[in-house]
C-alpha cells in the first residue's frame, strides 16, 4: 500500500512530543504507524506492549503487510518518574528502565532487520537532556534515558554498513525549570526528526540536543 514518501513507525505515542512527530511525518507525506500501549495514533494505530519483543515483532509484521516496507523508525518513550536516590522501589525502577531502554531495543529489534535487508533506513531514538545535564532528584530518569544514548552509539555502528542510519535526539525541557534557559516546543523535536531524515545523512550514532540552552 506504500505511498507518498514511505512508511514511518513511531513507537510510543502517548506523549506530546511523539504526537507532534506523528503529525509532522503525516504532513511530510509519510504513512505513519503509531504503536503504543495506551494511546496509539497515526494512519495505522496499533495497541502494543512495546516492552514485549514478540508483541512488537507481530505489530511490525502487520505494519509491513498493511502499509508497506518501513523506512523510518522513531522510538519515543514518554514515562517520567523522579525520586531522590535510594527512594525509588525496585519495581518502579525496573518499570522505568523497561519503558525507556526496553521500548527502544524492542522496536529496533522488530524493525531494523527489515531495513538492513533492504539496505536502507533511518532510525531516530529519543532520549532526554537529563541524561546529559545533572539535575538533583533525576538520577533514575537520567540513568534510564542515558541507557538509550549508550545503546544508540553502539547499535549505530552495528548497522551502518547495512545502510541503516541510527541517531539520537536528547529532548530538551518542555517547561521552565532548573537548567532550562528556553523551553522548547514539541514541534522543535519534530523538526529535528525531519532534519535527520532529510538532511542528516552524514550523522551516524550522534546525539542532537534541541534543548534551548539547557545543555551546552
Amino acid at each position: 500500500m506504500g505511498t507518498g514518501r514511505g512508511v514511518a513507525v513511531v513507537a510510543g505515542c502517548s506523549g506530546t512530543v511523539a504526537r507532534a512527530i506523528v503529525s509532522r511525518l503525516q504532513a511530510e507525506q509519510f504513512l505513519v504507524a503509531g504503536l503504543d500501549g495506551e494511546q496509539p495514533a497515526g494512519d495505522l494505530a496499533l495497541r502494543v506492549d512495546l516492552t514485549d519483543r514478540a508483541d512488537t515483532v507481530n505489530a511490525v509484521l502487520r505494519v509491513t503487510n498493511e502499509l508497506g516496507p518501513i523506512t523510518v523508525l522513531v522510538t519515543a518513550p514518554s514515562l517520567h518518574d523522579a525520586a531522590p536516590f535510594g527512594e525509588m522501589s525496585r519495581d518502579r525502577w525496573l518499570r522505568l528502565l523497561s519503558a525507556h531502554l526496553g521500548l527502544t531495543t524492542s522496536a529496533c529489534a522488530a524493525v531494523v532487520p527489515g531495513m538492513a535487508r533492504a539496505g536502507t533506513g533511518t532510525v531516530i531514538t529519543l532520549s532526554s537532556w537529563l541524561a546529559l545535564a545533572g539535575i538533583p532528584g533525576e538520577s533514575y530518569q537520567a540513568s534510564a534515558t542515558g541507557s538509550i544514548l549508550a545503546f544508540t552509539k553502539s547499535f549505530a555502528l552495528e548497522v551502518a554498513r547495512r545502510g541503516v542510519r541510527v541517531n539520537c535526539i536528547a529532548v530538551g525541557p518542555l517547561e521552565p525549570g532548573p537548567g532550562a534557559a528556553v523551553p522548547i516546543q514539541p514541534s522543535d523535536v519534530a523538526a529535528t526528526v525531519m532534519f535527520l531524515i532529510d538532511d542528516g545523512g552524514f550523522f551516524v550514532g550522534q546525539v542532537l540536543t534541541p534543548a534551548g540552552g539547557a545543555v551546552l
